[in-house]
């Protein structure tokens, strides 16, 4: 009756610990392929067949499909230009181009993954297809909760979030010059919390 008890402990920590370090190497291997262009970083190779396990992983831990290598390729940033974590009740204005792409999206994300939905008869994203844009190409678009005339990606709620710039049929999506994008700046304007 001991020896089976023992056993049982065993098994128990084996498998807590188990689980426990699979979760963490998932989480601290996200630099793993990882392209930083300022405050944006990407995974070019997160939606390749030959991907590996650990993006895979965040992949399923997630639950959001992601773009194929042909495809194009996905932006996300959690911070502004000066490094503050993004939060929903701020107000912020996105500044400048992206590179060459047939479409981009803007889209705000819950930590978990999940689209963040603002208030009835706004869209929780923002397209290039009817985006207004300066003479020299480049844009200027409101992110926040506020309504601001012009470009505007609403937001709802209070708490952390994340912007995601999905590039399509785009040659930024070859890894070998991810790096050396230009991409826009996010300017923190103003701030319900201070």
């Amino acid at each position: 009756m001991r020896f089976t008890v023992l056993v049982m402990v065993a098994v128990a920590i084996a498998l807590y610990l188990g689980g426990w370090s699979a979760k963490w190497a998932v989480q601290q291997s996200s630099e793993i392929g990882t392209v930083v262009v300022d405050h944006w970083q990407a995974n070019p190779f997160s939606g390749a067949p030959d991907a590996d396990p650990y993006s895979k992983a965040r992949l399923a831990m997630v639950g959001n499909l992601t773009l194929g290598i042909g495809e194009g390729i996905q932006f996300r940033s959690i911070r502004d230009e000066r490094g503050r974590p993004l939060r929903r009740e701020c107000t912020y204005v996105m500044v400048g181009t992206t590179p060459p792409s047939r479409i981009f999206t803007l889209a705000a994300y819950l930590p978990e993954g999940q689209l963040i939905r603002p208030s009835a008869g706004r869209p929780g994203w923002l397209t290039s297809n009817n985006l207004m844009r300066n003479e020299d190409n480049s844009f200027e678009i409101a992110v926040g909760p506020s309504a601001r005339a012009g470009n505007w990606l609403a937001t709802a709620g209070s708490g952390e979030m994340t912007l995601v710039l999905s590039l399509y049929d785009t040659p930024a999506s070859a890894a070998s010059g991810a790096s050396s994008l230009s991409l826009p700046t996010i300017r923190r304007e103003s701030c319900s919390d201070g």
